[in-house]
């Protein structure tokens, strides 16, 4: 049991964590969260040991192993992928070692002494499940999207995200007593995101994670921790319930304060009319003393302030025709076709999600009706009056690096206010100074919020949105959906954010490992859209 004590922890004069105290339950899944800022990934890091607490103990059983994905995948990674995932469990990836090393020297030199030696490694590697560790790594990798003819190329032949997502089958083989995860469906499409929330609901694993992933937390925690002023808070049950328990305490801390300010006021009313009788100057007294006593407790409840909302409109003065985009027969990829057979007739005001694997050829779809990947056959057809705006995963690339966050937003529509132009910055994150500050020395998320800010003052009447929310919060996703939802024009987007595509999709484009499409009308949970993407690649 992982006991956390007094946890200080400070950045310069800016208290972080504050006396924190926590008693970690065995085997439960917990969610952390707070507003940005909280000090969630610090906590984290100084439960990991990637970072020292300035006072405070953390107090676990010696034999506790803490398993966590790093930020970067291992640089020296072993010869093959299925080994490298195998690594993950040390005791067993070790065992393993030495019962091959037994078996050789038995075949090699056999002795009496080698023959016990080897038997002993066999032993204690059965026992512990050796036999089914290969098959069981192999399963693992296969659900987060790692197949059979992957297992014995190098892990440098994948892509970084690619990467890390071996680092978490790693982790996962290992079954630690505590699994710690920071954003950990970052690097993962709609099939993995959904197999690793099956594997951890199935588990015995305690599990600690931040994410900003709607729905991975309400499906999966037993409980919402939840870290603000320093410390933190346990609430039973998933990420809405949470809020909602989060709210009636709100509404009744403000009760309570509209109680002591009456109470104050007329206390106040007394003293204001007895205070310079003699008769009455106990008592008026009393009522100050009282009126201080209430004035600190009313400065001890600590109400949310809650921002005005923020919303996005975005422009759209010239509509499209009915039928924005034809695409007939058409062949999609590069050197070989990710997506052959495809025909798809698009209706103005349509919002179509398309979901499916990484690299099945969504992002390609994308480039290939934006243009910058041409057609390998078949052909597309735009209609009447379409103005057509693409945001890239590398969106950056579009922003002058020497100009400041606002003024790459107004050059970009010249009939911005500067007020209107910070709201829609703030509602990205970019805040206070950051709306000032050079984009050359934004980070890659404030960059690529940037480039979507600047995205949606265009005016235009067809979006094209590869993976939109990658670097939002869950306030400024929901703030983007409201837009689009409210949006008159056609959008079509890449995501794997489920609540994102759920709040204001009208169709699922969806496109499995054969190649194949199909389009559903509304709801990405329908089963039939489910099985369709579950059909493997023959």
């Amino acid at each position: 049991m992982l006991i956390l004590q007094n946890i200080i922890k400070k950045f310069g004069s800016r208290t972080i964590l504050n006396n924190l105290n926590y008693q970690f339950p065995e085997n439960k899944i917990m969610a952390l969260v707070g507003p940005n800022g909280a000090g969630k990934s610090t906590l984290l890091n100084i439960i990991c040991g990637l970072d020292e607490a300035d006072d405070g103990n953390i107090i676990k059983p010696k034999n506790m192993v803490i398993g966590y994905l790093p930020q970067d995948p291992n640089p020296n990674p072993l010869d093959t992928i299925l080994e490298e995932c195998m690594s993950g469990a040390h005791k067993l990836f070790s065992l393993k070692s030495k019962l091959n090393d037994a078996q050789k020297e038995m075949e090699e030199h056999f002795s009496n002494e080698a023959f016990e030696r080897f038997e002993s490694a066999e032993h204690e590697y059965r026992t512990l499940g050796g036999y089914a560790f290969e098959s069981k790594a192999s399963k693992i990798l296969s659900g987060l999207g790692i197949g059979e003819d992957k297992l014995e190329l190098h892990p440098t032949d994948l892509s970084g995200g690619w990467r890390m997502r071996l680092e978490l089958a790693k982790l996962l083989v290992n079954e630690p007593d505590l699994l710690i995860l920071d954003e950990p469906t970052n690097h993962l499409d709609l099939p993995s995101i959904m197999w690793l929330e099956n594997y951890l609901i199935n588990t015995d694993l305690g599990v600690l994670f931040v994410s900003h992933d709607e729905d991975f937390l309400n499906k999966i925690p037993d409980l919402i921790l939840h870290l603000k002023n320093g410390t933190v808070r346990e609430y039973h049950g998933n990420f809405d319930e949470f809020l909602v328990q989060y709210e009636e305490e709100q509404e009744g801390k403000i009760k309570s304060a509209e109680e002591i300010k009456k109470q104050i006021k007329h206390a106040e009313k007394f003293v204001d009319k007895f205070g310079a009788k003699a008769s009455k100057a106990k008592q008026a007294q009393s009522r100050l003393k009282m009126i201080a006593r209430m004035e600190e407790s009313l400065d001890g409840i600590n109400i949310d302030q809650k921002n005005s909302e923020i919303g996005i409109k975005i422009q759209l003065q010239t509509k499209s025709g009915v039928e924005p985009l034809k695409l007939e027969n058409c062949a999609i990829g590069y050197e070989k076709a990710l997506i052959q057979d495809f025909s798809l007739f698009v209706e103005r005001g349509s919002k179509i999600a398309i979901v499916g694997a990484n690299g099945i050829g969504k992002s390609t779809l994308l480039k290939s009706i934006a243009g910058i990947v041409p057609l390998i056959d078949g052909a597309l057809q735009f209609g009447h009056n379409v103005k057509l705006a693409y945001y890239s995963q590398d969106q950056v690339k579009a922003l002058d690096m020497e100009k400041s966050a606002l003024d790459n937003l107004m050059s970009t529509d010249q009939t911005l206010t500067i007020p209107k132009a910070r709201s829609i910055l703030g509602s990205l994150l970019l805040k206070g100074d950051a709306a000032f500050q050079m984009a050359k020395s934004l980070s890659g998320g404030e960059k690529s919020r940037l480039g979507l800010a600047c995205l949606l003052v265009q005016d235009a009447n067809f979006l094209m949105l590869d993976e939109p929310t990658n670097h939002l919060d869950m306030a400024s996703s929901e703030i983007l959906s409201n837009s689009l939802s409210d949006y008159e024009g056609t959008v079509m987007f890449v995501s794997h954010n489920r609540r994102f595509i759920s709040s204001f999709a009208t169709h699922i484009l969806a496109i499995n490992a054969r190649g194949k499409t199909l389009l559903f009308n509304g709801d990405l949970n329908d089963p039939k859209v489910q099985k369709f993407l579950q059909i493997e690649k023959s």
